[in-house]
Order: structure tokens, then sequence, then C-alpha cells
């Protein structure tokens, strides 16, 4: 069985102190490179090795889900899947790059692999209107428009119809504001068939679209405070555009979010870097696992554009096990590149 997965949810799936197997696929260099090919053939090998000292991991039934995981042609640059013996789950967790094959077998799963060859980050753009949505999808640094299905809740006359407070209405947009002309129809109700109609709007995404992306919202800022209060199953970034999108063609709008996403990632890193100093930090692991086991890790940085290629194999497991520890209790986990704020430490940790 697999199961999708963030990276925020893995540690809390795992077993604890159980091996976890980390094995990354460039989906795209399988199709036509033989020697990606071979070079999965080769990580499966190893696996198998394992799997004669491990009964408990059934391989046969591994490499039959590995295998239709390619065969079903995924929507991603690559993936990389957490195995644990254990367990019947596959986890899959979905990639926009993967450099090459990658199979590491620990106590605690690969993440820094993952988050060295990270990418600018993958996010769905919510264009909230006061009466209308428009969806895009943003991979490093491009945004597009979605195209939507012929039932989505484009417009909230249609999307409500009969069943809209205050009975036959009017609904006009302007400005990402709503006119409502008609009778007894209260600033209460107005406010009811809105939030009614953005119910609509989130339903329609928790079926169709990947809900381990993250979603910028743009769009006025109550327009905004209501959608994120009752959103539900979605993964709202916490970069937001209080902007109304009303009067911007989709072009407008992909130059506009492409610079104010850039803009506000580089300032949540820069606060992130600048806040280290407001608080006590950490930099010995001993000192960071007694944060963790006290549950006074406030954020974890790691700066993974001091980590060399050639790094001792103890530190890397350990810095993957602290990773795995401090998302499992819902520590906020900051990654620095080189072409980003440097912290001086390839580990630092602020306590609460």
């Amino acid at each position: 069985m697999t199961k999708l997965i963030t990276l925020k949810n893995l540690p809390k799936a795992l077993t604890p102190n159980e091996d976890v197997l980390t094995l990354s696929i460039n989906l795209n260099k399988l199709k036509y490179q033989q020697d990606e090919r071979l070079h999965l053939k080769s990580a499966l090998t190893e696996i198998k090795k394992y799997s004669m000292e491990h009964p408990e991991l059934n391989y046969k039934e591994l490499e039959r889900q590995v295998d239709n995981l390619i065969d079903q042609n995924l929507p991603y640059q690559g993936i990389t899947l957490f195995i644990q013996g254990n367990t019947l789950e596959l986890f899959v967790l979905p990639r926009t790059t993967v450099d090459e094959v990658k199979l590491t077998i620990s106590k605690s799963p690969d993440l820094l692999s993952i988050l060295r060859e990270q990418p600018n980050k993958m996010y769905y753009l919510l264009a909230l209107e006061g009466t209308s949505f428009r969806l895009f999808k943003i991979v490093d640094k491009t945004v597009a428009p979605v195209k939507l299905d012929a039932d989505a809740p484009t417009d909230l006359v249609e999307t409500l119809g009969s069943e809209r407070r205050g009975g036959g209405l009017n609904f006009i947009g302007q400005g990402g504001s709503t006119t409502f002309h008609g009778h007894n129809e209260t600033s209460k109700e107005k406010q009811i068939d809105l939030e009614r109609y953005y119910r609509e709007i989130n339903k329609y995404l928790v079926g169709t679209i990947d809900l381990t992306v993250p979603i910028v919202l743009m769009g006025l800022p109550k327009n905004l405070a209501l959608f994120k209060r009752i959103s539900e199953k979605l993964s709202l970034s916490e970069i937001q555009i209080s902007k109304s999108p009303t009067d911007l063609t989709n072009a407008q709008i992909e130059k506009t979010t492409s610079n104010e996403i850039s803009e506000q990632e580089v300032e949540t890193i820069t606060d992130d870097v600048a806040a280290i100093n407001n608080k006590r930090v950490l930099t010995d692991t001993a000192e960071i696992d007694q944060a963790i086991d006290t549950n006074q890790l406030n954020k974890l940085i790691v700066n993974v554009g001091n980590l060399s290629n050639s790094v001792d194999d103890h530190l890397y497991n350990d810095i993957n096990r602290i990773i795995s520890r401090a998302l499992k209790i819902n520590s906020q986990v900051v990654v620095l590149k080189q072409e980003e704020p440097q912290s001086p430490a390839l580990l630092e940790a602020t306590t609460y």
C-alpha cells in the first residue's frame, strides 16, 4: 500500500528506532536514460540483500509496489520512498527534482539528501475574489493558470443558486468587494453566503489538487481571513498576498505573485536568522536533543550550504535524526542554502 506523505508528517508516520530505507528516484531520467535504470536496479539489489538479513521486509511486495508507481506515469519530476520492514505502507514524497537514484539505510529518514537538492518551492496560488476565484500553479517561480473542471464553483451566484439567503439577488464584484442588491438581505446574511461559497471552493480544491503542495492566498485581507478560518485539509502557506486580483489579468497576476513570493521567502529566512540573536542558541547536538526531550525546541536551522560532500557519516545521520525529531514535535525547521543568508554553524537551534 502506497501513501503520499509530506516531510512535516513523515516522522510521525514512521516507527521509531526501526531502520528506514530512503530511496530517491528521478522519474524523468528513468524514462530515457539506461544508466538511471541501472542505478535503480542496483539500489533494489541492495534492498534485496538487506531483506535477506531482515525477513520482516517483504522484498517481492516492495518491488511490485515500486514497479506500479513507475508504471503510473506520475506527474512529478521524481519521488522519494520511505520504507520500513515492519509496515505494509510505502510512504511516497513527491519531488520537483531528484539529482539521481540514491539509497540510504539508517535509523532516521535521509532528509538531508532531500533538503540539499530542494529547489524553489512549489505552490498553488488561489486568487480569491468576492464572487469567483482563479487557481494557478507555481513551479520554480514559473506561474501558470490551472485549467478548472467544468463543474468548478467559479461563480458565487451559480454555485449557491436558489439557496442564497435573502431571495433573488444581483451580485456585483468590484475591486475584490461584493455589492448585494435585493430584499431582506442583511450584512450577516451576506457574510453567510460568502462563507458558504468559500466552503464550496475548499471542497472542490480538496477533491482536485495535490494536497501536499502549499497554497498561497491572494485577495483582500478580509477575504483571506475568512478563507483561512473555514479551510479544511488544505495546506495553506504562511506567504499571502493581500491584494485584490479582480482587476488583474492572468499575466499581471503571474508577474505580481512571482516577485512577491520570492521577496516574502527571502524576508522569512532573513527574519529566521535574525531572530537567533534574540534567543538562546544551541549548536551542540546533545543540547538540541535535550531541548527536544523537554519540548522546548522552537526552531531548528540547518545550513546545508555548509554541508560538505565528505561530511562524517555519524554527523550526517545525527543531523537527520535531529531533523526528524524536531518535525515530530512540530518545531519549525528552516533550511539555509549558499545563496541565502548564512548562519555560521551547520546546525543551530533556538528554544522557547
